[in-house]
This record gives C-alpha cells, sequence and structure tokens, in this order.
C-alpha cells in the first residue's frame, strides 16, 4: 500500500488557516503574505466559493482563485478584479462596512513581529525605538483596523521566544486590555485560541509537537486545554488544488525560511520565473488588447 505524502509545516499552516475562513468572507491579503494569501485561495477554490479577496497588489476585490507568482501575480489579480479602489475608499468606506456587518465577515491574518499573551502586537521596532535593532516595516493600516476588527486572526511561522514575548519593545496594535478582540493564533507549533478573559490556551498541537516544545518557545506561561482538538491536516484534494493550481511555486514556504535559506529560495524562484521576461509578456498582451 503507497503512504500518503507527507505534509510540510507550510501546508500545516495552510490547513489550519483555511479551517477558519467562512463562505462569504471577506479577506484581506497583506503584500507578500504568501502563506495566508495562498489559504485563502485553496478556500476560495474548495469550501468558500462566494469569498471575495482584498488585495493591496493592485488595490482591487479578486473573487476566486488563482496561481500565486512572484512576477505575475499583480496581473493575475488585476485581471480578475470586479472592483478596484482606492485607499480611502477601503478605509473610509468598505471596511466599516464590513465590520457592521452589512457585507458579511471582515477577516485578516496578521503576521506580528512581537506578540504578548494579552495580544497585543509590535510590528515596528525590535529594540529602543530612538536607536533599534531593527526597524521594520511598520503597523500599516493595523492600528486603524485591530480596535473595531470582531476578531483578530494572527499567524506566526517561526514560533519562538522573539516572537511570543512577556513585554513588546514598542506597542503598534492593541490587546485585549485595550479593548481589541484577538482570536486566534496560528503557529508552526500550535494553534491557540484566546479564550472568555483573555486567557491565551493552546488548542491544538501541530504534528509531532509537544506541549514542552510549545511552552519552552513561548516568552511567557501558556495554558493547554483541558480538552485538546486533533489537527486537521489537508485532504488529499485540497493537498492537490494547492501545490498544482494555487501555490505550484510553494511560494508559502518563504515566510518558514529565514537568513540566507530564504534569500537562496528566493533567486530559485526567480530563475524559474525571470520577472522580467513575465512583465514583457504581460505588457505585450495588454498593448494587443489595446
Amino acid at each position: 500500500m503507497t503512504q500518503p505524502e507527507a505534509h510540510t509545516v507550510s501546508e500545516n499552516m495552510v490547513a489550519a488557516i483555511c479551517a477558519q475562513i467562512e463562505d462569504g468572507d471577506v479577506l484581506l491579503e497583506g503584500i507578500g503574505t504568501f502563506l495566508p494569501t495562498s489559504a485563502y485561495m485553496l478556500a476560495q477554490a474548495t469550501h468558500a466559493r462566494h469569498s471575495i479577496r482584498l488585495c493591496p497588489v493592485g488595490n482591487c476585490f479578486v473573487p476566486d482563485s488563482h496561481s500565486l507568482s512572484l512576477a505575475a501575480y499583480e496581473f493575475e489579480a488585476l485581471e480578475r478584479a470586479v472592483y478596484r479602489f482606492t485607499y480611502w475608499d477601503v478605509n473610509g468606506s468598505y471596511l466599516p462596512s464590513f465590520v457592521t456587518g452589512r457585507r458579511g465577515g471582515w477577516k485578516e491574518f496578521l503576521r506580528p513581529a512581537q506578540v504578548d499573551a494579552t495580544g497585543r502586537t509590535n510590528n515596528v521596532v525590535i529594540g529602543p525605538y530612538e536607536s533599534p535593532k531593527v526597524r521594520l516595516p511598520g503597523a500599516a493600516g493595523l492600528p486603524d483596523g485591530i480596535p473595531v476588527e470582531a476578531a483578530l486572526y494572527m499567524y506566526v511561522p517561526r514560533h519562538d521566544r522573539n516572537c511570543f514575548v512577556r513585554k513588546l519593545d514598542f506597542v503598534s496594535g492593541p490587546g485585549n486590555e485595550e479593548g481589541a478582540k484577538p482570536h486566534t493564533i496560528i503557529t508552526d507549533l500550535a494553534i491557540m485560541r484566546f479564550r472568555p478573559g483573555g486567557v491565551l490556551e493552546v488548542e491544538t498541537l501541530m504534528p509531532g509537537v509537544t506541549r514542552q516544545q510549545v511552552q519552552d518557545q513561548t516568552g511567557f506561561d501558556l495554558k493547554f486545554s483541558e480538552r485538546p482538538v486533533p489537527f486537521t491536516p489537508l485532504t488529499p484534494q485540497q493537498l492537490e488544488i494547492l501545490r498544482t493550481r494555487v501555490d505550484p511555486l510553494a511560494l508559502r514556504d518563504l515566510e518558514i525560511f529565514t537568513g540566507d535559506d530564504r534569500l537562496a529560495r528566493i533567486e530559485q524562484l526567480a530563475r524559474r520565473e525571470p520577472a522580467r521576461q513575465v512583465l514583457r509578456n504581460k505588457l505585450a498582451e495588454l498593448a494587443a488588447r489595446a
């Protein structure tokens, strides 16, 4: 009997994120967040066909799935877009209506550089603000969105004490003590939920991971569920769709790698998908339509 192929760490995280998505959700993408985006598109291709993605690359709403790409993603999104918008359209009109429930659910998976036990996040600096060790990309629209989100979802591809800290170096996103509603954190080690009262609890362990491993990689004490939920991997059909249609280049893995390993992976992908030639081909297609 042939044994099923093992699922990768990123595929298990995609499975966990995909399981949080309901049909009809409005799914907010980040820039370069290939892991949750592949989960969004997998959901659109399977159980959530009425969901729509809000893509910052191209500023558009996209109602269906397509293939992730380093060079052609923006073209693919724009070709499928049902509406293009401005930054003001989103923040002044669309997202407020999603929050009040008039246009369906709003879900976004935030990747924090640091997160504490109350769900506060930091995406601004590591170290003192005046002389940081690392200056991060910044919080963008998160301080505006987090306080009004019905439920805040996060993902952490590398669960360690650098991310899960007792005290943040800088607070760029509020937690439950400030009235925000952190709900779920999905990592390469576990699925965690914020329970009533704001307690962060480990609900599910990823395959092969122990409680001690999760606690050892966390900078504060964790509570573990008395009734743990078994992990549910991708089905064979979902796995095939992810690997062959949604993310055949495995861009989702870029968020798992770091340092030289990540750079080597990007260079390998760039050789497989030369951006300059893809751009020329797409521009030629556009010119032919004009």
